[in-house]
């Protein structure tokens, strides 16, 4: 018992240093990955370039609801799902395979692996500072288009809000756990752009940022809502447009990160089993 008690103090003394050195580490993570944002404009231009295309889905919705209501959505109801589709995926999207595929493949990686700070903090870092002022910008543009279109509304609820923020969260770190596990490849294949761009792709189509998932057959889209896709679009946007079916919101957020820690398992595991092939040949 003395043994098994020992044992049970010093793990929790070693996850409480860790956290310190977390909390030490973070802020200047955070600090060099604003500065090297900043040095890189350019992708504040392709975000929002990117955030356009919804734009372009949702003029063609609001031609077809002129007449009359499609699947219950109004012009109004148009226009608030798809900007703030727009503002969430901003919020949850993570873009690192690139960077990470190139740190394997240059060989640049190595240094990493000595140091005590696991390299995925380092691009988690990143993932954060990407929000950056866009998001403000992009708050600030969708509330007013909102505002002044007719019949469109957010939940403004201060739980729904809440909700809000959580299924934020949470599509935020399944982006990200996705993006490292794909990252991940990069240590058996030569290129992993393009299944990123295939699982992002999929994951547009059915994850309710190119088409609301209200839209689909009522069997699949019933069926939908329990998969990973629609966790970082779709879940967030219905809570924010109060569409989302009230008894269900909970549920699905459990699922939804039921499917990041599953994710986050995967990308633990690839990376583990790469980081072995990567020492194995000498790199």
């Amino acid at each position: 018992m003395s043994r098994n008690g020992d044992s049970g103090r010093t793990r929790l003394h070693g996850l409480v240093l860790k956290a310190r050195y977390l909390g030490r580490a973070y802020p200047v993570l955070l600090r060099f990955a604003w500065e090297r944002a900043a040095a890189y404009r350019a992708v504040f231009v392709v975000a929002l370039m990117n955030a356009a295309f919804p734009l372009v889905m949702m003029a063609i919705w609001i031609e077809l609801a002129r007449e009359s209501p499609v699947a219950g959505f109004t012009t109004g109801d148009f226009v608030a799902y798809y900007l703030a589709a727009v503002l969430v995926r901003r919020l949850t999207a993570v873009g690192i395979v690139n960077d990470l595929e190139r740190l394997i493949r240059s060989g640049e990686l190595s240094p990493h692996l000595l140091r005590p700070l696991h390299v995925g903090h380092v691009f988690f870092a990143r993932a954060l500072v990407g929000r950056g002022f866009i998001v403000l910008l992009l708050m600030l543009a969708v509330g007013v288009g909102v505002a002044l279109t007719p019949g469109a509304r957010f939940d403004l609820r201060p739980v729904s809000l809440a909700l809000f923020v959580v299924a934020c969260a949470i599509g935020l770190l399944f982006e990200f756990f996705v993006q490292f596990s794909i990252g991940s490849l990069g240590f058996w294949l030569t290129q992993v752009q393009g299944i990123a761009a295939a699982f992002q792709f999929v994951k547009a189509f059915l994850g309710g940022y190119i088409v609301p998932l209200a839209l689909f057959p009522s069997g699949l889209a019933q069926w939908l809502v329990w998969t990973p896709f629609p966790i970082s679009v779709a879940l967030p946007v219905e809570i924010l447009t109060g569409q989302a079916d009230a008894a269900q919101v909970s549920a699905r957020l459990i699922v939804g990160a039921l499917w990041t820690l599953l994710t986050a398992v995967g990308a633990r595991q690839v990376w583990r089993a790469g980081v072995r092939a990567y020492a194995a040949v000498g790199a």
